[in-house]
């Protein structure tokens, strides 16, 4: 019944992966067959005899991927019907894979499945449950994000936009849409959402189950900007994705341009503060983060693109 290929794009975080790893070792259930690390990091540490007992198979890659284009390489490497996708930056208990796996085997039309999302070192609170869109489609709806975890939202099945984490797909619905979009480098696991489900596919979050994120959780300040400051290179495509999102949801619409500065300020700004006091690579970070800006408005008065479902 080995039906499940874990699928982990990894860079620079050896320490991490490896409490992923364990995590999955001590967690693992009768469904997994074996583990695809996407290894994109710049010195490349073998962990494969480590982890043998996992059947993991390690793919060096070498120059930098990225996240969407990792998965892509991870997904097609795997022989199974179904891929979870896990970010390094997680670990995983009991409730992780195997609740997952019965969620999404309901119906044929279940295309992905994803865990609620705790911070690992305080998993009394939510990273966040699902994540729908808004009316508008401007925004997430971040259900629970930063609260402490409430019962009247677990154990439920929500519709969700987005796929943050972790998620179970379908191998056939990523084969249907030919997997994730590279153009969106980091943040693409929105537009997948959005293209499973205009081809019939549920895209669902199980709040029953759980997977916990080793991020700063909320207090200190700067802990919304962990993942820019350890990772200058990420923070130009990340701001450049939700600009070419946006352009695909909403380009024709009234005053987009002036509504998307608007939107963007809500987390360019508190980005730039922390990236100018933290950080041994401020500069870059701060240069990346404004290099992106601009070619990502620049990218917003163009006149063709490509719209999403």
């Amino acid at each position: 019944m080995n039906e499940i290929t874990i699928v982990i794009p990894t860079h620079n975080r050896y320490q991490k992966l490896k409490a992923l790893l364990d995590s999955i070792r001590i967690h693992r259930t009768p469904e997994l067959d074996s583990i695809i690390a996407v290894d994109d990091s710049p010195t490349i540490t073998d962990i494969e005899s480590e982890f043998r007992d996992l059947s993991l198979k390690q793919i060096s890659l070498s120059r930098r991927a990225f996240i969407s284009k990792s998965k892509n390489i991870g997904w097609r490497a795997a022989k199974t019907d179904f891929v979870y996708f896990i970010d390094d930056d997680n670990v995983i208990d009991d409730t992780t894979i195997e609740p997952v796996y019965q969620a999404i085997r309901r119906s044929d039309r279940n295309g992905a499945v994803a865990p609620a999302v705790l911070y690992k070192s305080r998993p009394d609170l939510v990273w966040v449950y699902a994540t729908p869109f808004l009316n508008s489609r401007l925004i997430h709806n971040l259900v629970g994000r930063n609260l402490p975890r409430n019962p009247s939202l677990e154990y439920r099945f929500l519709s969700t936009d987005a796929l943050p984490n972790a998620s179970l797909i379908r191998r056939s619905a990523l084969e249907e849409i030919g997997g994730f979009d590279e153009s969106l480098v980091v943040n693409s696991s929105m537009d997948l959402a959005l293209r499973l489900k205009s081809k019939g596919w549920r895209v669902m979050a199980d709040t029953g189950a759980f997977i916990y994120h080793d991020v700063e959780p909320p207090g200190e300040f700067g802990w919304w900007a962990s993942h820019g400051a350890s990772d200058p290179a990420r923070v130009n495509h990340e701001i450049r994705d939700w600009f070419q999102i946006m352009r695909r949801l909403h380009g024709g619409e009234t005053l987009f341009t002036l509504r998307t500065m608007v939107e963007s300020s809500r987390f360019v700004l508190p980005n730039l503060l922390a990236y100018a006091v933290m950080g041994r690579e401020r500069r870059k970070i701060l240069g990346n983060l404004l290099v992106g800006y601009a070619q990502a408005l620049l990218g917003l008065v163009g006149t063709n693109h490509k719209s999403m479902p």
